[in-house]
């Protein structure tokens, strides 16, 4: 009796790289758009903190929730995962920075800024990981030209 094995891949690569994508534009790209509506919508509807605290946040949440908006209806691309990246962490250092300038950032902004940047810099960096491991697997999977 002979035993017969035939090499099958887990996944084939079209399907890996469709899944890939899926992540990387869809799920990502929703918690990113929510990190951005939080920083948009919550002090406006609370009206809490000091205003230059929601000003920032208004004006970071609403170039966000574009950015992110047009990566979740066209796909995204490096640039949208670097702006994203970049507003998460100006998200981060903005109540230090605008609290040295004698602006008034109380600790329920604060805290709300350093979640949000935190999220927006993680889904960022976690998109660009994905983006690099599709286009190293597309590079493997794709047979050399002769």
């Amino acid at each position: 009796m002979a035993i017969h094995h035939t090499h099958h891949t887990a996944v084939p690569p079209a399907q890996a790289h469709a899944f890939r994508q899926g992540v990387h534009d869809q799920v990502i790209g929703i918690v990113m758009f929510v990190a951005s509506a939080t920083l948009w919508i919550f002090p406006m509807a609370t009206h809490d903190g000091a205003k230059d605290a929601q000003v920032n946040e208004a004006m970071i949440g609403a170039i966000l929730m574009f950015v992110v908006g047009l990566r979740l209806y066209r796909g995204s691309s490096w640039r949208s995962d670097v702006i994203v990246g970049l507003a998460g962490l100006w998200m981060i250092a903005s109540p230090y920075v605008l609290g040295h300038q004698d602006a008034a950032v109380d600790n329920g902004s604060r805290v709300l800024d350093i979640a949000v940047g935190c999220v927006l810099v993680t889904t960022s960096l976690i998109s660009l990981l994905i983006v690099r491991a599709d286009h190293r697997a597309e590079a493997t999977d794709t047979p050399p030209r002769t």
